[in-house]
């Protein structure tokens, strides 16, 4: 959870209106059948007002839960709060009431509820569920207190429900409490082999994480550390998590990592995810000897993801949602009636590249895949010189394959959601070898100067197909290249929703092949 500085928040609220006006104006001029939202219709956003990071992802009652940072009050950050949704499939959620809601200590002090985790303690360690069969919900996260008199502190807090929606804060919180304003986000799961709970939490301004274990999620104990000499420390640690995977192409093997939000493979003030492969012993994370950074999406808009926790036993995924903004820009961005978004659930896995070096992969999970509608297009193989426009594909809520077989020209690749002079490009450079996002003229891109932008992930240096997986959903664009190896977020604001789409390639002929398009199903509508 990353904490807005107060003057910093006054001023977003102060520019809000303005810009919201503008991006109104501008997209009604261009097209006037429509006033633009942006709201995602296959992506999870809050019913109104803002959010940012996921918290707790869990699967408890035969049901996904989603908690997530929001503001009750408000679609700019302030009065953080716990929303709430759950769903059966983890692609069309049913919106919940407040589950954790900030509230005033009295002699001007204010308890916001930051990032954290939810765990289902099982086997009641806890205690907290007082009759025989009762299996508590148990939410652990960052009190973020604001005194007028001492100013902010940070500790990790308790609450606990047994119907998964009215939860009770513990009476002895806090669990831990360093007496410091920047100690935040425990992510928590519960490690059968050592029968302990284990904790990990960033100290962000140290660049480091913690990790605590316990017995009954009450009482915690100090393990370890890890950070400070490893990784991208351009930008403060926050949202950490610790989970193991398999290894794809060595059966039996399995690897420990730990992911944490902040720094960019862009070393230029965005902000990103990076991630660390190693060994988990039950008390310390030992790294491999890696090239580290290593960054588990290469666009501006996916931070602060977590896994969820307690999915079914014979579900062995490990699936991620990570929030679509980047702090660069979060409180401007000309949606309207809402602030924030999430990803769509990703599988993680690990994989060793051509190299023999350990990497993680993510792909839109199989839920994703289920939303497919009717196909739009399809078409074995297509040459293209300058531009193809794909007639029979317009709308803004997609699911794109092709294939790119590398040829001599300099760039090759699909214009997306294109009207007039806007779009957005998605394509391989050949120049550096990278796969690209191009939002420079995606429509809306006046409200910030840091929002225009061109993303790169580099590629394989290997004479091998590419293979493209885009997902289209009005204001956003993922990219998965070599099913999942190479990714990329990016969030878009058209001015029109009567769009088309073309596929190109500079100077010569490049052929696509395999292109398969469908049309996407709501499921947030």
């Amino acid at each position: 959870m990353r904490m807005l500085k107060t003057i910093r928040t006054i001023t977003i609220a102060l520019m809000i209106s303005q810009l919201n006006n503008t991006a109104l104006v501008k997209a009604q001029s261009v097209d006037s059948t429509k006033v633009m939202t942006y709201r995602p219709a296959f992506h999870f956003a809050p019913p109104n007002n803002w959010t940012n990071d996921p918290n707790g992802l869990v699967f408890y009652n035969d049901q996904y839960h989603i908690f997530y940072q929001y503001n009750p009050e408000g679609d700019t950050w302030g009065h953080m709060s716990w929303g709430h949704a759950t769903s059966k499939d983890m692609m069309k959620w049913e919106h919940q009431p407040v589950a954790l809601q900030d509230y005033p200590n009295g002699n001007g002090t204010t308890t916001m509820f930051f990032s954290g985790t939810a765990v289902v303690d099982k086997n009641n360690t806890s205690g907290f569920g007082k009759k025989d069969g009762e299996i508590p919900l148990v939410a652990i996260y960052t009190a973020h207190i604001d005194s007028s008199g001492t100013g902010i502190s940070q500790n990790q807090s308790l609450a606990y429900s047994l119907d998964g929606k009215q939860f009770t804060r513990y009476d002895k919180n806090p669990l831990i409490d360093l007496h410091t304003k920047d100690f935040r986000d425990p992510k928590v799961f519960w490690q059968e082999q050592f029968k302990q709970w284990v904790m990990i939490v960033a100290k962000p301004l140290e660049f480091k994480v913690q990790f605590y274990a316990s017995p009954d999620l009450k009482s915690w104990s100090l393990l370890s550390e890890f950070g400070d000499k490893f990784g991208d420390k351009s930008k403060i640690w926050e949202c950490p998590d610790i989970f193991e995977l398999p290894v794809e192409n060595e059966p039996g093997t399995t690897k420990w990592v730990i992911t944490v939000s902040g720094g960019h493979p862009q070393q230029n003030g965005n902000l990103g995810m990076q991630y660390f492969i190693g060994n988990f012993d039950g008390k310390t994370f030992t790294p491999d000897a890696l090239k580290y950074p290593l960054y588990l999406d290469y666009g501006k808009d996916f931070y602060a993801g977590i896994i969820f926790n307690n999915l079914p036993d014979n579900d062995k995924r490990k699936i991620m949602i990570g929030w679509q903004n980047s702090w660069e820009y979060a409180g401007v961005t000309p949606s309207r009636g809402f602030r924030g978004q999430m990803s769509v659930p990703r599988e993680l896995s690990i994989f060793k590249n051509e190299n023999s070096e350990y990497r993680i992969k993510s792909f839109p999970t199989k839920e994703v895949t289920s939303y497919r509608g009717q196909l739009l297009a399809t078409q074995n193989s297509v040459a293209v010189t300058g531009s193809k426009l794909l007639n029979s594909i317009s709308g803004s809520k997609l699911d794109i394959e092709f294939v790119i077989k590398r040829s001599s020209a300099e760039q090759a690749g699909i214009k997306l959601l294109k009207h007039g002079e806007n779009q957005t490009l998605v394509y391989y450079n050949k120049i550096d070898n990278t796969l690209k996002i191009d939002r420079t003229k995606s429509g809306n891109v006046d409200f910030s100067p840091k929002f225009p932008s061109i993303e790169s992930v580099p590629l394989p240096d290997t004479n091998d197909d590419i293979y493209i997986r885009i997902l289209v959903d009005r204001n956003n664009i993922e990219v998965f290249a070599n099913g999942g190896n190479q990714v990329m977020t990016d969030l878009v604001f058209p001015l029109s929703e009567k769009v088309s789409y073309e596929l190109f390639s500079t100077e010569v002929a490049t052929t696509f092949r395999d292109l398969n398009i469908w049309e996407m199903k709501s499921s947030m509508e």
